[in-house]
């Protein structure tokens, strides 16, 4: 078999294992997003864009025109600052108390979620004679963060009437997005909660991905895109992430031997495996072992034996002239990361923001 050498610039990493993030495919299924929608667009990038890296796709969407972003923590509101992102940021969960004068100084609208923050951001208001940046949060149903939706109207007259709180938005979080019922229960809560204000001039959302696309009438006057831009979950939409792992060595094994940790797959034939250096501490599940697929030089070919920390082993007995160096994907638009979630009963959600453990991102337009 012939290695082939190659130079670090040909993927500018110091290991065979890399993640390529299609910044055009970005760009296309926001607009795709667009003309469906119809509605201003929050950007939620939080969990570092859910593995894709918020500091390369924000400065992207801001060229693009949302109207906002979305983030967990101030941590990703202060990176996005610090990517030369002026649009407005709004951190949609938990701030601890000590933090509210960096996210005044940042223009970082801070969730009010308690009576107590109410407090603690009109003394710091009054301390600094400033405006901070606010939503409110109203829990309809999710029962994780916000304020009960029975108890809207004292709190939000208590945010009006403040002289250094700046209200720009009010909404809620749907539980059970594709259970249409028990999302319309949550936005009836959400209109009755909201009654005795129908002329407040501030935005007021609810929608996440799967409602913005799928329930016209869930899309009030913003809606929070996050997985959809990044292309997962929805047909029509193009996955950024593509997968790949360059070969670092190729052997042939006998009919009957077995490869990999416990013996879980065995050659029916005499076979020729290819290692690849990605493994579970790379964010692919170790219990995907055995049941994904790859692709090398345009034909499918299967993962085998368990999937190792650092590495995996795939069956390329079908495959011409294989060489050390040569390029397997693992992830593309074809082979997607929704299939591996079906097969683990998980969210996407949560896969992608594993790839981002020590997997390089390289940026592409294609």
């Amino acid at each position: 078999m012939t290695v082939t050498h190659r130079t670090q610039f040909q993927t500018s990493t110091q290991r065979d294992s890399w993640i390529e993030i299609n910044l055009s495919a970005l760009e296309r299924n926001y607009k795709k997003l667009q003309d469906l929608i119809q509605t201003p667009i929050m950007a939620v990038v939080k969990a570092d864009a859910y593995g894709h890296g918020a500091a390369m796709l924000g400065p992207v969407l801001q060229s693009l025109g949302v109207d906002s972003f979305g983030v967990a923590t101030v941590d990703e509101g202060l990176l996005l600052r610090n990517s030369g992102i002026k649009t407005p940021i709004v951190i949609l969960g938990a701030t601890p108390f000590w933090t509210y004068e960096i996210c005044s100084t940042n223009n970082l609208t801070i969730t009010i979620y308690s009576e107590e923050q109410i407090i603690e951001l009109e003394s710091l208001g009054e301390k600094n004679n400033s405006q901070i940046l606010v939503q409110l949060k109203i829990d309809t149903g999710m029962n994780r963060l916000g304020i009960n939706y029975k108890d809207t109207n004292k709190v939000l007259n208590n945010i009006l009437k403040s002289k250094h709180l700046k209200l720009s938005g009010i909404f809620t979080h749907l539980a059970d997005a594709k259970n249409y019922e028990f999302s319309k229960l949550q936005k009836e809560r959400f209109d009755k909660s909201l009654e005795n204000f129908k002329d407040l001039k501030v935005q007021k959302h609810i929608s996440n991905s799967y409602a913005a696309i799928n329930y016209p009438e869930f899309r009030y006057d913003l809606v929070r895109l996050g997985i959809a831009l990044c292309g997962q979950e929805f047909s029509f939409l193009e996955p950024l992430i593509s997968l790949k792992g360059r070969i670092t060595r190729i052997h042939k094994i006998e009919k009957d031997e077995s490869v990999s940790y416990d013996r879980t797959w065995a050659s029916t034939k005499d076979s020729l495996i290819a290692t690849i250096p990605i493994g579970y501490a790379d964010g692919v599940d170790r219990k995907l072992s055995n049941k994904i697929h790859a692709s090398y030089n345009n034909q499918t070919i299967n993962q085998v034996g368990t999937i190792t920390m650092d590495q995996m082993m795939l069956n390329i007995t079908d495959i011409e002239n294989p060489k050390v160096n040569d390029v397997i994907t693992l992830l593309n638009k074809d082979l997607t990361i929704d299939s591996w979630a079906k097969i683990l009963n998980t969210l996407t959600y949560e896969l992608v923001c594993r790839l981002k453990l020590r997997l390089l991102r390289v940026y592409t337009r294609n």
